[in-house]
């Protein structure tokens, strides 16, 4: 079904940039409190924020570039991180911009109010590209409306959020308009762009790999069968990853870690199989005058595929399978398999079925509707509908492993609802209830979380980051930000706050590159008082501390009945600590030596 011939007399539209600050305005009033929080308080909403301005503070202050090390994270020789420069570095542009006319504090705190608000801006940008190529220009206000109540003004765009997780969400959805866009054989080059997006996404995390994959496979299926026709699309995709993917690596790994082969990172390991994968690519297209039937372009796409998965295997398979394979397995067992993020789908529905059900009707719907959208539509529309189902087919079944990977179904799942409620305003202006066809728009509530989130129950929000009562809130670091600097074991939670908001070292913190640490920590808190000295000693820890709203305490209490975090729970200190009076929610213990 196509949305060429309107039977609704168009309005004129409204400039694209009037409907963005429009969005980005009532995105704001969404998420007042929060942004509020960030001013005024400088409030973290998630850890990973907290330590990627650890990370720029570093920079600025003259770390290397390619020196990712975290040096009060486990000292003395800090943990090396693996997180990518590319995230950090407009954060650096803007606070050193701010500060021109602000104090530092608030030149940081302005900068992670404006971050999360340009990249929401350019989010708005790359999705109303795509509802224009799939379905016309009609598209773009109801997908701009479907996006601002997708809720990602509470989660991923939310203000203060400065991790890589929203820039790559962002360039996915760039990536995949230069690839619908491609489909029209005019601007079949822009699957170079997409090429060049995708090598950018790689560079800042691994998130995005399998959107990768599913795209340069759809390429290659495209060319295997329409032939000579997609030809300039599967050259052009091939070259864009394979000048940036080495740019891009050599731009932030350091030439010591060029032959590394870590599975968290963006590392040989990902290198050499994505650029023989562009290579092929560039092969297969450049062959493509002797290829000239769909039986000889499918060996010759089958024999670029085994060449790539030869490439993967022959380096360090495992890292496809695992990329956590080598954290500790007590660090596993009891910090990383509850981190809710890392939760599969059915296990967060067993944790919390309203939530998840907000979260994932409107992905369903929005599969049932891209359906519908391939099977009504005909010709290059079709394969443009193909292409936005299967990437949400994938971020779909991504979400079963991982549900933060939903924050990518959502977004692409959307343009399924944005289909129905133009097929339905058309559907009704054809008949005696013309002036209902507006109504057309209710629609954006079942196809939106915060539609469903007027009507499904959940549980209650701890909100650690919550003033006067969390754990995590900022006034909670005040007091032990007052302490002479010392290493601290605390919970593993609340180490990239303290890191941010206090001048202390940490043994633990919620990363799993900190093995030695979070282990260490563990292992003194479930230790016999008399044994953990040793360990905490070994570590030169200044100060413990626990807080009754980060409930690592008490789980590592039950686990360990006779353990220090039991003994100090029952408030059976042990000799060689001396508490503090308590100011605010945390317990403070200072090691004797």
């Amino acid at each position: 079904m196509a949305f060429k011939d309107k039977t609704v007399t168009p309005s004129r539209p409204l400039p694209l940039w009037l409907l963005i600050a429009f969005a980005l305005v009532l995105g704001l009033a969404l998420s007042y409190a929060r942004a509020l929080s960030v001013w005024n308080k400088g409030t973290f909403f998630d850890s990973d924020d907290a330590m990627r301005l650890v990370e720029v503070r570093n920079l600025l202050h003259g770390q290397p570039w390619f020196d990712m090390t975290i040096g009060r994270l486990d000292p003395p020789y800090g943990v090396f991180m693996h997180w990518s420069r590319i995230v950090d570095m407009p954060l650096a542009i803007l606070i050193k911009l701010f500060a021109m006319v602000l104090p530092l504090d608030l030149a940081e705190r302005a900068t992670r109010l404006v971050f999360p608000l340009a990249l929401q801006a350019l989010l708005y940008v790359g999705i109303a590209r795509l509802a224009k190529s799939l379905i016309g220009p009609a598209a773009v206000l109801p997908a701009i409306v479907l996006t601002l109540l997708s809720g990602m003004e509470v989660t991923q765009f939310q203000p203060g959020r400065i991790h890589h997780s929203a820039p790559q969400i962002m360039l996915t959805i760039w990536m995949l308009a230069s690839f619908v866009e491609a489909l029209d054989f005019a601007q079949a080059r822009r699957t170079a762009i997409a090429g060049v997006l995708a090598a950018l996404s790689l560079a800042i995390g691994l998130e995005t790999l399998p959107f990768i994959v599913t795209l340069a496979g759809l390429a290659v299926a495209l060319w295997v069968f329409r032939g000579a026709e997609m030809r300039r699309m599967l050259l052009s995709f091939g070259m864009g990853l394979a000048v940036v993917l080495p740019l891009t690596y050599v731009a932030t790994v350091g030439r010591t870690h060029w032959f590394d082969t870590v599975c968290d990172a963006y590392s040989s390991v990902y290198l050499v199989p994505s650029f023989v994968g562009a290579a092929a690519m560039i092969g297969l297209a450049a062959a493509s005058s002797r290829l000239d039937s769909v039986r000889a372009r499918l060996l010759a796409a089958g024999l670029a595929a085994c060449l790539v998965a030869i490439a993967a295997y022959a380096i360090k398979p495992i890292c496809f399978i695992d990329p956590y394979h080598g954290i500790d397995p007590l660090v596993r067992d009891i910090w990383l398999k509850n981190v809710i993020e890392g939760f599969s789908l059915p296990r967060f529905f067993a944790r919390d079925a309203g939530t998840a059900a907000i979260l994932t009707l409107p992905v369903a719907l929005g599969l049932c509707a891209t359906g519908v959208a391939l099977l009504r539509e005909t010709g290059t529309a079709r394969l443009r509908w193909f292409v936005v189902t299967a990437m949400l087919v994938i971020g779909t079944a991504l979400s079963f492993w991982m549900i933060r990977m939903l924050s990518y179904a959502i977004l692409i799942a959307l343009f399924g609802g944005v289909w129905c409620i133009l097929a339905l305003r058309n559907a009704l202006a054809r008949t005696r209830w013309r002036e209902a066809a507006m109504l057309s728009f209710c629609l954006v509530l079942p196809f939106s979380t915060i539609g469903w989130a007027f009507v499904i129950p959940t549980k209650t929000d701890r909100a650690d980051w919550r003033e006067g009562s969390g754990c995590l809130a900022s006034s909670a670091f005040a007091p032990l930000a007052k302490l002479p600097p010392g290493i601290v074991a605390a919970p593993i939670d609340a180490g990239s706050h303290m890191l941010a908001l206090t001048p202390h070292s940490v043994l633990a913190a919620p990363y799993h590159r900190d093995n030695i640490g979070n282990r260490a920590m563990l292992d003194a808190m479930l230790a016999a008082p008399a044994d953990a000295r040793g360990i905490l000693v070994a570590h030169h820890v200044t100060y413990v501390m626990t807080c009754a709203g980060l409930k690592e305490t008490d789980v590592l209490a039950k686990r360990a009945p006779h353990g220090l975090a039991a003994a100090l729970i029952s408030g059976h200190v042990p000799a060689w600590l001396t508490p503090l009076p308590k100011a605010g929610p945390y317990q403070v213990f200072v090691m004797k030596r």
